[in-house]
């Protein structure tokens, strides 16, 4: 799955109304901003561009011209065959009516659906172009019907991963912007932890596109992603959820003692490391700009907890990914950890979060910034996800079920 972003109407006032130009006439659709984001009334295009919506709880999936456009509420994120578009503003529902960003109208339907639909940004018009005339075949003698196809054969397994179903993993590369996580008190001057995540994510995702699964890197530059967005990434169009950072130890006398890596599933903190690292990583919420109260950010935890029907399938892809770390990794095996971590209770799916090494371990942190360091940390965790979703795949043959892998 590709990733892409689409911002040219966050650069521009957005217009007071658009037009919808159709070989079938011509229709002025007003556009609100009640919400702080251009938007439009999809009830006021469907008519014009004769599209429909299916709403079911938060998804939204909008048919046009035969083209699935998969919307979550309050996500701005859109999928269509198998590119995810961002999308400046989210869908949202208000006064039973549904709304979408009018970026979709103006740069994803056009990209999509060229050369049917083409966007005017001077006069915010939307022109469909009129279907091309079929000729009818000439006449010929009646032949004979062929034979029925062969009924489909599974899939033929990847040369590379043996993986026979199709498979979509998030990668969030912690941080970003200006959150810069931990300073890394023995990386080179002007790293931070930001930068060795993104580095370690792009490398990753590299190395899961060439074994054949699709991939979702949920920030692929220097910018906050605000934690909501990251988790909500990982839903319906999503496998499995990776979250990458470096850890970090507070003062004291084994400060620069401490190395190794470790792998965190959701669940319920066991001793006061996990809530040690649970309480810096969380901490990033603070650089969010609408940030909810302490109590609600622990309520969205707790239920997490007590809804996510995921975890035995987190705890399991955990394991699997620190057995593959713990093998490259030059620091201790601190093996698979447990802790309340926001951006994972956010995950629809099986989510874990790596803590690569210690920034305030000297050895960890020359590892940690080395370009063979990061590959091989790349390289273990895709070894994971790999064996992850081969044991999925065996459950299903066999009628075991589970798993979130489609």
């Amino acid at each position: 799955m590709i990733l892409l972003p689409l911002v040219g109407l966050v650069l521009a006032a957005p217009p007071q109304s658009v037009q919808i130009v159709t070989p079938r006439g011509t229709a002025s659709v007003p556009v609100t901003t009640e919400r702080g984001v251009a938007a439009i009334a999809f009830p006021r295009l469907a008519g014009s561009l004769r599209a429909s919506v299916v709403l079911q709880g938060v998804q939204a999936t909008v048919d046009l011209d035969g083209t699935a456009f998969a919307f979550t509420l309050g996500v701005p994120f859109v999928r269509a065959g198998g590119t995810v578009y961002v999308l400046a503003g989210e869908p949202y529902v208000a006064r039973d009516t549904l709304f979408l960003p009018l970026v979709w109208l103006a740069e994803t339907v056009p990209r999509v659906l060229a050369p049917r639909y083409r966007w005017d940004a001077a006069a915010a018009r939307l022109e469909e172009a009129a279907p091309p005339v079929v000729m009818a075949p000439p006449l010929t003698p009646p032949v004979t019907a062929s034979p029925p196809a062969a009924p489909l054969t599974p899939s033929a397994p990847h040369p590379i991963t043996g993986l026979r179903r199709p498979h979509t993993v998030a990668i969030d590369p912690g941080h970003g912007g200006r959150d810069p996580g931990n300073p890394g008190r023995f990386f080179p001057r002007g790293v931070t932890e930001k930068d060795v995540n993104l580095a370690i994510g792009r490398l990753l995702r590299a190395e899961l596109v060439r074994r054949g699964l699709e991939v979702i890197l949920i920030r692929s530059t220097d910018t906050l992603i605000d934690y909501a967005d990251r988790g909500a990434s990982c839903s319906a169009a999503c496998d499995l959820f990776v979250s990458i950072h470096v850890n970090a130890m507070p003062d004291g006398r084994r400060q620069r003692q401490v190395n190794g890596i470790e792998t965190y599933f959701l669940s319920e903190a066991k001793t006061e490391d996990q809530r040690r690292v649970a309480r810096m990583e969380n901490e990033a919420i603070r650089f969010e700009t609408d940030v909810p109260p302490a109590s609600d950010v622990i309520g969205i935890i707790l239920r997490s907890l007590q809804d996510n029907e995921y975890l035995r399938e987190s705890a399991r892809l955990a394991d699997l990914v620190q057995r593959k770390l713990a093998v490259v990794h030059p620091g201790d095996d601190r093996g698979v950890q447990q802790a309340g971590f926001i951006v994972l209770s956010l995950a629809r799916r099986p989510a874990v979060l790596v803590e690569t090494g210690f920034a305030t371990n000297k050895d960890d942190a020359a590892f940690l910034t080395s370009a063979l360091g990061q590959r091989k940390i790349a390289n273990a965790i895709a070894d994971g996800i790999v064996a992850y979703l081969l044991e999925f795949e065996r459950k299903v043959t066999l009628g075991g079920g589970g798993g979130a892998a489609r």
